[in-house]
């Protein structure tokens, strides 16, 4: 449509504004540009007017992003999944609002080794040299005997987490983001703040499994790799150039910077870094509870709080 005071996502779009009078304006224009283009709107699907829209699974509002409990209604009631294929829809539909959990992919790591399990057997191929060798086995589908409580844990601790889900500040790129980081041997976590009314709210998690390589990491360079990554790789849309602060419980890490002790590998991290403006801050463990639990929660995959919502400059609007 060409016009930045709508979201269009497929046949839904969600306009806002910071007034009731600018929400107006932009109404009128968006309703005028589908009247020219010959387009059609269902007066029983559209809502005007309102602090507060349900859109694409979300509930959006002007204090942010959150969940939407009619949707989450469904994980608080979800039986033990007994199969490979009910596992596997339990945390695909969990895995849409993976954004709004800390440490999601370490929580769910009992469950997707069972998952990994499945690929494994139905990876197996004959070989080439020696035809006669079985082919592959057939993939099981109960789970039943491999539940764990490890497993229980897991997937008690995600229902519980989605159903008390924070809500997720809108990034607001003319004020200064707060970035928390920390690895464990369990993998990396991130958590991005800005300050609202003198708290510091969330924007953004991040955090990934370590590869069997990066678990070989000593504990400085594992640090160095949260660090790296979650500047770089997955919170570059917000940070790049922009000044913020890297707050971290490894106190050799904030020397990281001037120091001439780096293999090849530091150096073409820090080559990476040299974009961005940001100035390192040690922050003992016990306050760095939030990047921590992150980092040493089981893991699934790599997972991002980072969306098209998320990222809307859009913290002031007060009606949707």
């Amino acid at each position: 449509m060409n016009l930045i005071e709508v979201l269009v996502y497929l046949d839904d779009i969600i306009v806002f504004g910071k007034t009731l009078e600018e929400h107006e304006q932009r109404l009128e224009k968006v309703l005028k540009r589908l009247h020219e283009e010959g387009l059609k709107l269902s007066l029983e699907k559209c809502q005007f007017c309102l602090p507060s829209v349900t859109y694409l699974g979300h509930v959006v509002s002007a204090e942010g992003v959150s969940t939407d409990p009619r949707k989450l209604e469904a994980v608080a009631s979800w039986p033990r999944p007994r199969s490979v294929t009910e596992l596997r829809s339990f945390l695909r539909f969990c895995s849409y609002y993976r954004r709004f959990v800390g440490g999601f992919a370490k929580i769910a790591q009992p469950l997707n080794k069972l998952l990994q399990k499945e690929t494994t057997e139905e990876g197996c191929k004959v070989s080439d040299k020696n035809p006669s060798a079985p082919g592959p086995r057939k993939a099981r589908e109960s789970i039943q005997g491999e539940w764990t409580s490890q497993c229980e844990g897991a997937f008690v601790t995600l229902k519980e987490s989605l159903t008390r889900a924070p809500v997720l500040a809108y990034a607001d790129p003319h004020k200064p983001y707060e970035l928390h980081v920390d690895a464990s041997r369990e993998g990396l976590g991130g958590v991005l703040y800005q300050e609202y009314g003198g708290l510091l709210r969330p924007v953004a998690y991040v955090s990934r499994s370590l590869t069997p390589s990066e678990k070989n990491y000593p504990t400085h360079k594992l640090e160095f790799l949260a660090l790296k990554w979650a500047v770089v790789d997955k919170l570059k849309d917000y940070l790049y150039g922009a000044e913020f602060v890297i707050k971290t419980d490894n106190n050799p890490l904030t020397y990281i910077l001037t120091t001439a002790k780096l293999d090849a590998t530091g150096h073409r991290w820090l080559a990476a870094l040299s974009g961005f403006r940001f100035s390192l801050k040690y922050r003992p463990g016990v306050n760095n509870r939030d990047a921590d639990a992150l980092s040493r929660r089981p893991y699934t995959t790599e997972w991002t709080g980072a969306s098209f919502v998320s990222r809307n400059r859009a913290p002031s609007q007060g009606t949707d």
